[in-house]
């Protein structure tokens, strides 16, 4: 209990760090880009973690931050296994940010492509979320991904690929030249790694795209 309070009390201490505010002149510039891919995803994220057959729940905070992005973006994860090669997950935000409330909730499986029980180094991920900025942001995303494990020395080193599909609808822009939603797909890589500590584990992970680089910092128990 005092790990999930940690949790929520964490998540709602960065979340006064994050900014959602575009660039008035245009939604298609570069910043409000940014910011789009920035929430899409969020709303998406998921990190490589372990749950065997005693502790089958997996909870834990993300902390992501864009590049070129202002401010942390902060999520709550938790993830439970179905069966052998299949689980479930489930993220979500709420908090207080500079310019209104900010909400965030999105769900997922992963799949481990195996046949009889023997494990495979590869996860098959699908993810969809949803991020709403008061009311001035609303981006849904969906993303498809695939991660294999490695093992160098005693760390695991996760290397993925996949592609989010983001639609943007910033009510805020509705009397600058509003030209609806605006759909982004971003290809990517991600890299990232595990350091257990004290019962916890550490998952730093970093995401590639063509026009967009993003950092985030898992913080996970299992129980």
């Amino acid at each position: 209990m005092k790990f999930i309070s940690f949790i929520f009390i964490l998540s709602i201490s960065i979340g006064q760090w994050t900014t959602f505010q575009m660039d008035e002149s245009s939604y298609l510039s570069k910043k409000s880009k940014t910011i789009f891919r920035t929430a899409g995803f969020a709303a998406t994220h998921n990190f490589p973690v372990e749950i065997t057959e005693k502790n089958r729940i997996a909870i834990g905070l993300s902390t992501l931050k864009g590049v070129s992005a202002n401010g942390f973006l902060p999520m709550i994860s938790g993830k439970m296994t179905v069966s052998w090669n299949l689980s479930l997950r489930g993220r979500m935000a709420a908090y207080s940010a500079e310019e209104g409330t900010v909400q965030a909730y999105g769900w997922g499986l992963s799949l481990n492509p195996s046949k009889d029980k023997e494990i495979s180094k590869w996860i098959i991920n699908m993810d969809s979320g949803k991020l709403n900025s008061n009311d001035a942001l609303i981006v849904s995303a969906i993303q498809a991904s695939a991660t294999r494990q490695y093992n160098l020395n005693k760390f695991p080193v996760y290397v993925g690929f996949g592609l989010n599909i983001l639609n943007a609808n910033p009510k805020s822009l509705l009397d600058k030249k509003y030209q609806g939603k605006k759909e982004i797909q971003t290809n990517f890589i991600n890299v990232g790694t595990k350091i257990s500590m004290d019962g916890l584990s550490l998952i730093p992970q970093l995401w590639f795209g063509s026009q967009y680089t993003m950092v985030s910092v898992n913080i996970v128990g299992t129980f």
